[in-house]
């Protein structure tokens, strides 16, 4: 076959780079040149938080399960849940929130336009979830600090995760979850190639690196 020894060749370099580049390397590139052509800084714990929401947020892990009817949480129903719950519970429900609104309207801002809910919306929410979180105080692995800036500077850093999504060539959330779920199911090495070019690194639910055994 003609076109074997080239598909070969794309198949050993998406091993390569599925094998070599992690997603939390990736990302921490691609935030680092974007805040640098932004012209914007941050401390370590806030970019470090900015790393892993890009990382966990591409594999779909930190955001809630959509409501029926829904396809997504809407926000203001995360906040109505967050004002009736307990302190852990409505801690974690903001953090869902502020995590949510600032993955999508940065990384999926295009996502929003002509829909009902636009990107002010979740800007404005976002921001507001971090900031009950901040005032709160309630101390975990990043602090109250982290959260207040993320409050005070949500669009500038939606901006930057825009930037983030550009270069990466990513298209929609969905897309991109379903290139990872066949890639679990199946091992496809297609799957894995068309991760591999988006800077994703197809990582085993359990932890491990590289394709399904």
């Amino acid at each position: 076959m003609r076109g074997a020894p080239r598909l070969q060749s794309e198949a050993i370099m998406a091993e390569k780079l599925v094998r070599e580049e992690t997603p939390i390397e990736f990302f921490r590139e691609q935030l680092e040149r974007a805040m640098e052509h932004q012209k914007v800084s941050t401390s370590a714990f806030t970019e470090f938080y900015l790393v892993n929401l890009l990382v966990s947020c591409v594999r779909g892990e930190p955001l809630p399960p959509p409501e029926p009817g829904y396809d997504e949480t809407p926000l203001a129903l995360l906040y109505a849940r967050a004002l009736e719950a307990s302190r852990a519970e409505r801690t974690r429900l903001l953090r869902a929130m502020g995590d949510t609104a600032l993955f999508v309207s940065g990384f999926f801002a295009d996502s929003l336009s002509g829909k009902l809910v636009d990107l002010a919306y979740y800007r404005s929410m976002g921001g507001h979830a971090y900031s009950c979180l901040g005032r709160e105080g309630r101390e975990d692995a990043y602090g109250p600090t982290v959260f207040l800036e993320l409050a005070g500077r949500f669009t500038q850093f939606a901006d930057v995760l825009a930037e983030v999504s550009e270069s990466s060539r990513f298209s929609t959330n969905r897309s991109i979850l379903a290139l990872y779920e066949r890639w679990i199911q199946t091992g496809s090495r297609r799957a894995a190639a068309l991760l591999a070019e988006r800077g994703i690194v197809p990582v085993v639910p359990n932890g491990g690196e590289g394709r399904p055994q």
